[in-house]
């Protein structure tokens, strides 16, 4: 599969927490993008199979609702 170019325009909220991420991580934006879209096509078809997404931090595990955006229906 070949590289896409997409543009696109952020709210300054997505636009801070996309340089947060590459800060913290060290890597370009464009790789926290992919990582990002990696990762809510895996709980995207986790959550349409039923799966339960959980949260464990030191020890103790919680259940974790997931809203992407106003309306959405992930649970």
């Amino acid at each position: 599969m070949t590289d896409t170019t997409v543009t696109v325009t952020l709210i300054p909220q997505a636009a801070e927490a996309l340089e947060a991420a590459a800060g913290l991580l060290g890597i370009s934006r464009a790789d926290v993008i992919g990582r990002a879209l990696q990762l809510y096509a895996f709980v995207e078809f986790e959550r349409a199979t039923g799966t339960e997404v959980l949260l464990r931090r030191d020890g103790e595990t919680s259940r974790l609702k997931i809203t992407i955006a106003p309306g959405a229906e992930a649970s």
